[in-house]
């Protein structure tokens, strides 16, 4: 069972819900909302740290769910990049997904390509190199546009 959290205000479940039963074939469950810590706030960049989102949001035991998903629309970074669309931490199954840069008249398509792409991270898999599979990096949104919504064969072939 996958957990979705959302950042007050947001009204994506459904989308992560009909992305997941349909790629996944996993089951979703609104975990509720949630503030942005405080701490997560760098001014000086004006964006968010990622690591502290994903790290507020692992700490939540509602339900002790397989995978939660956190889903924000403020900009968020790591060290050393400029921003990141997601980032996951499989060793506490949680992965969080920024909507702040997926724009565009495809934005639930962008959105549902990264959700996706972080879960994969979760279930094990790397970055690959195959420009079209959903685990591709995206360095840009021209990036998360040209790859697929799905994994390719050798992915696959690694999540069983």
């Amino acid at each position: 069972m996958i957990g979705v959290f959302q950042q007050e205000s947001l009204k994506l479940f459904n989308i992560v819900e009909g992305v997941t039963k349909k790629y996944l074939n996993q089951s979703s469950r609104h975990a509720g909302f949630f503030r942005l810590p405080p701490n997560s706030h760098n001014l000086l960049r004006k964006q968010y740290n990622a690591i502290t989102i994903l790290n507020h949001i692992a700490a939540k035991n509602k339900v002790n769910f397989d995978i939660k998903v956190a889903l924000v629309d403020v900009d968020i970074y790591i060290r050393n990049m400029n921003f990141i669309f997601g980032l996951a931490d499989p060793s506490k199954k949680t992965a969080l997904v920024s909507t702040y840069r997926l724009t565009g008249n495809k934005m639930e398509e962008h959105i549902s390509k990264e959700v996706i792409h972080e879960i994969g991270h979760l279930l094990g898999l790397r970055h690959c190199s195959n420009s079209k599979c959903v685990m591709h990096f995206s360095n840009t949104l021209n990036d998360t546009k040209n790859k697929d919504i799905t994994f390719c064969k050798d992915c696959r072939k690694k999540i069983g």
